[in-house]
C-alpha cells in the first residue's frame, strides 16, 4: 500500500504552490489562473485523505489527525501575518486588515465551519481554501462517525451530485470544488486496486465539472471555463502517475525531484505565509511590475525568502508538534498521564504497592 507521503505527491504539491506564488507575485497572462494551483491541491488532498481515513481508528482519530496536521503551522503563520499587519498597517492593502480577535477566532472558525456564525476576517486572503478543506474533512468525519468509512467515496459522490442539482447556478457555493476531492479519492482507490470504485468516482468528478461548465455555474474566485476542466483531467492523471510511479521519478530525475519534494514538504506553511506578507514586502521595497530586476525579485528572490521562512516554521514548529498534538487530541487523558512528573509516577506506584493492615479486607 502506498503511504500518505510520497516523493511524487510532494513534487505535485511543489508545482501547486509555485503556481500560486507566480500568480500572486508575477504579472502576466501566463500566470493569470492561480486558482488552478489550489485546485491541484484539492486533488492531492482527496488522495491523501483517502489514506488518512483508512488508517484512522475512529472518526475522532481522523479529525484529530487533521487538526494536528493543520493547526501548528496555522497558529504560527496566522500570528506572524497578524503581527506584521498590525505593526505596519500602511503596507496592508485596503480591506485586508485583520484584528487580533480575527486571528484568534480563525483558529476556532475554520475547524468548526464558523458554527457560532460570527463575522470575522481571515488573517490572509489565501486562507479561503482552508474553509473548503475543512468542509471536506468534516464530511468525512461525519460519515465515519456513522460507521460508513468504507463508503466515503460513494457517499461523497452522492452528496455532491445532490448539492449540485439542488443549488441554483446563480448562487456561488463550494459545490464546484468537490469534484477535485472526488478525483483525488478516486486516484487513491485506483492505486489500491479498487478499479470499479475508482472509475465510478472519476466519471462522477468529470461529469460534475462538465455540468458546471455547461450551465455557467458561478464561481467567485475565477470563472469556470474549459481550462479548468482540462486541469481536472490532467491533474487527476498527474496524481495517479505521481503516486504510482514516484520511485521512477526519484531514480530518473533525482536532481529535479529532490528540490521539488522539499518545497512540497513545506508547501503548507509557505501557502499560509505567502500572499499578504509577500505583498507587504513588495510594497515596503517599492518593487515595480515590469522592469527585469523587479520581475527577478518577484519570481525568484521573494519566493526564495518566503521558502526560507516556511522551512523555519516547518522545522521548528510543524514537524516537532504534529505527532504530539495529534496524540493529545486523540487521547487527552492518556497523553497527560504519559507526561506526569517522574516523582508523581513513583509516588503513585509506591502507594499502590504499600498496603497497610487497615486497608486489608475484613474476613
Amino acid at each position: 500500500m502506498k503511504s500518505e507521503r510520497s516523493v511524487g505527491i510532494d513534487c505535485l504539491r511543489a508545482i501547486s504552490i509555485i503556481w500560486v506564488l507566480l500568480y500572486h507575485f508575477v504579472p502576466g497572462q501566463a500566470f493569470s489562473r492561480g486558482t488552478f494551483g489550489v485546485l491541484l491541491f484539492f486533488i492531492i488532498s482527496g488522495y491523501c485523505i483517502a489514506f488518512s481515513a483508512e488508517t484512522s481508528q475512529s472518526a475522532w482519530h481522523f479529525y484529530a489527525k487533521r487538526l494536528g496536521r493543520l493547526l501548528p503551522a496555522l497558529i504560527v503563520c496566522g500570528l506572524l501575518t497578524t503581527l506584521f499587519k498590525n505593526l505596519m498597517p500602511e503596507l496592508v492593502e485596503a480591506g485586508r486588515g485583520v484584528s487580533w480577535f480575527d486571528y484568534a477566532y480563525t483558529l476556532i472558525a475554520l475547524p468548526t465551519l464558523n458554527v457560532l456564525h460570527v463575522d470575522y476576517h481571515l488573517p490572509d486572503g489565501a486562507y479561503w481554501s482552508l474553509q473548503i478543506e475543512f468542509q471536506f474533512y468534516l464530511f468525512c468525519f461525519m460519515m465515519m462517525g456513522l460507521g460508513l468509512k468504507q463508503r466515503l467515496l460513494a457517499l461523497l459522490c452522492v452528496v455532491t451530485i445532490f448539492r449540485t442539482l439542488t443549488t441554483s447556478t446563480d448562487y456561488a457555493t463550494s459545490n464546484d470544488f468537490f469534484p477535485f476531492f472526488i478525483a483525488g479519492m478516486s486516484v487513491a482507490a485506483l492505486v489500491r486496486g479498487r478499479s470499479r470504485e475508482a472509475i465510478m468516482g472519476i466519471v462522477v468528478a468529470f461529469s460534475l465539472e462538465l455540468y458546471h461548465l455547461n450551465f455557467n455555474v458561478k464561481q467567485p474566485s475565477m470563472a469556470i471555463e474549459m481550462y479548468r476542466s482540462l486541469l481536472l483531467w490532467s491533474g487527476t492523471a498527474a496524481a495517479y502517475l505521481a503516486a504510482r510511479y514516484d520511485h521512477i521519478l526519484l531514480r530518473s530525475l533525482r536532481a529535479l525531484a529532490v528540490p521539488l519534494a522539499f518545497i512540497g514538504v513545506i508547501s503548507y506553511p509557505l501557502y499560509l505565509l505567502h500572499q499578504d506578507i509577500g505583498t507587504m514586502i513588495l510594497q515596503w521595497a517599492q518593487i515595480g511590475l515590469v522592469s527585469k530586476p523587479a520581475l527577478l525579485i518577484r519570481a525568484v528572490v521573494l519566493p526564495g525568502f518566503l521558502i526560507g521562512i516556511a522551512w523555519l516554521v516547518y522545522a521548528l514548529v510543524e514537524r516537532p508538534t504534529i505527532k504530539p498534538l495529534t496524540a493529545f487530541l486523540t487521547h487527552p487523558l492518556a497523553w497527560l498521564r504519559q507526561w506526569q512528573p517522574a516523582a508523581v509516577k513513583s509516588s503513585a506506584a509506591a502507594n499502590a504497592g504499600d498496603v497497610m493492615p487497615q486497608d486489608l479486607p475484613i474476613r
